[in-house]
């Protein structure tokens, strides 16, 4: 069993079965220091503003090294905003063309929400960056919520970045794709509020792109419709505790103790609830199932937040039999992961758990209800353990990388390996290859000049 638990606040202790690996402490400035019998390691973290008049875009750096080593890995990228929790990244924006009224209230909403993370209360700044880079207004804030440009991953002073990493958009027929779009009246495309869909990409040199293709349904960004490792296709698909039902009103029944409701109830808290996963199903190209992440909630969730979750992780082998990976419990103090089966080493079964976090990585980026960011804690501390376990460069750039951006597509080549039919779609059930918007070449630009 591995944990990683608090020390008054100050630091995570990591154990395996009760004994100490190693420790885990913040600087206080979004670094860690990762300390060991055999391994030092130090992540530092900086953040710069592209333009003085501006909180945003920034420039972030993350770098890592371990003591006594000249190797380090530099993870950069520009932060376009804030990501906003799960009520906020589904506020919509008054935007031309709409009704007077229109979204009036979650604007406003948005604007308070800036406030209190020490922005201005103004959302023309981000309006104009996304503006700028689409050429579309931004209506839904998870647009733009978190999003990342320009991400590039490599070696300390190294000129070739080793992996590139970046949050696009899907596109349809060379255009940005707008999520489940319908001739409304005058034949224009009607509808919610016309999102976007997103694509992240993840390209390691020398290997095939891991892209994940989001779609953008009710104003969120969700799990990913598709996943693509070159011309291999799966699914990482989200069940949803609730279901939606209406557009402006939820009806339901919950069979748990944790909503008992029957009824219509309010849209923005419906949705809200809607939004709670119980599980993370990967699926093959033809909807079979190879692994799953199930989420064990409390009876009584909190109103924002994740709160404690215990996972399930599975997978399946070939002749369809159920094998346990591991389960995990996160309750906002600690995280304990016990390791299942018996017939593969300790390092094999945590291999496999690596590999499975790298195949999902629009669940591990950011979260708060939407992307699952409790298991980008967990992947935090699978990466330390391996580390702890066996100190070289590839864990090192693991380490550093909150996304294993140089080993990611490789670690999921490995989990597809020996399946390979059952991942292959034909040509024309793979998602277009994503688009950067037509503004977005000026934005990496700013960043160049930066440097």
């Amino acid at each position: 069993m591995l944990s990683w638990a608090h020390e008054g606040a100050q630091a995570f202790e990591i154990l395996r079965d009760g004994q100490m690996l190693g420790e885990l402490r913040p600087d206080g400035t979004g670094g860690f220091r990762l300390n060991g019998a055999s391994v030092e390691a130090a992540l530092t973290f900086e953040e710069q503003r592209q333009d003085s008049a501006q909180a945003y875009p920034r420039r972030i750096r993350i770098e890592g090294r371990m003591t006594g080593s000249a190797v380090g890995f530099r993870n950069e990228y520009t932060l376009l905003a804030p990501a906003g929790p799960l009520p906020v990244e589904g506020y919509g924006l008054s935007v031309s063309g709409d009704a007077d009224g229109t979204n009036e209230s979650e604007h406003d909403s948005l604007r308070q929400w800036l406030a209190a993370q020490g922005l201005p209360a103004d959302t023309r700044p981000f309006q104009e960056l996304h503006e700028q880079e689409t050429g579309r207004e931004l209506r839904v804030w998870y647009e733009i919520s978190g999003r990342r440009i320009d991400g590039r991953f490599g070696r300390l002073g190294g000129e070739t970045p080793m992996a590139l990493v970046e949050s696009l958009f899907r596109s349809e027929g060379g255009d940005l794709k707008i999520h489940h779009k319908r001739p409304g009246e005058n034949g224009r495309f009607n509808y919610h509020r016309q999102s976007l869909e997103l694509a992240d990409a993840i390209t390691a040199i020398g290997e095939d792109a891991l892209v994940a293709h989001e779609c953008g349904c009710y104003g969120y960004a969700i799990a990913g419709d598709f996943m693509t490792l070159g011309s291999s296709l799966y699914h990482v698909e989200a069940d949803w505790l609730d279901d939606r039902v209406g557009a402006e009103f939820f009806i339901g029944f919950e069979r748990r103790a944790a909503f008992p409701w029957l009824g219509i109830g309010d849209r923005l808290r419906m949705r809200n609830l809607a939004r709670r996963v119980q599980a993370f199903i990967l699926k093959d190209a033809s909807g079979e199932r190879f692994a799953e992440v199930a989420l064990e909630l409390p009876d009584d969730p909190p109103a924002s937040g994740l709160g404690p979750i215990t996972y399930r992780v599975d997978h399946w082998s070939d002749d369809g039999e159920r094998r346990a990976i591991a389960r995990i419990e996160h309750d906002g103090r600690g995280i304990q992961i016990l390791l299942s089966g018996t017939s593969e080493s300790f390092d094999e079964r945590l291999e496999q758990l690596d590999r499975l976090f790298a195949a999902m990585p629009v669940q591990v980026m950011r979260g708060d209800g939407v992307r699952d960011s409790h298991l980008l804690e967990i992947e935090r501390l699978v990466d330390a353990v391996r580390l702890l376990e066996k100190p070289d460069e590839e864990r090192l750039a693991d380490f550093v990388s909150d996304i294993d951006a140089a080993s990611a597509a490789r670690k999921v080549g490995a989990l597809l390996q020996g399946k390979a039919q059952r991942f292959v779609a034909n040509i024309e059930a793979l998602p277009p290859a994503p688009i950067l918007g037509p503004g977005t070449a000026a934005l990496h630009a700013r960043t160049e000049d930066q440097e």
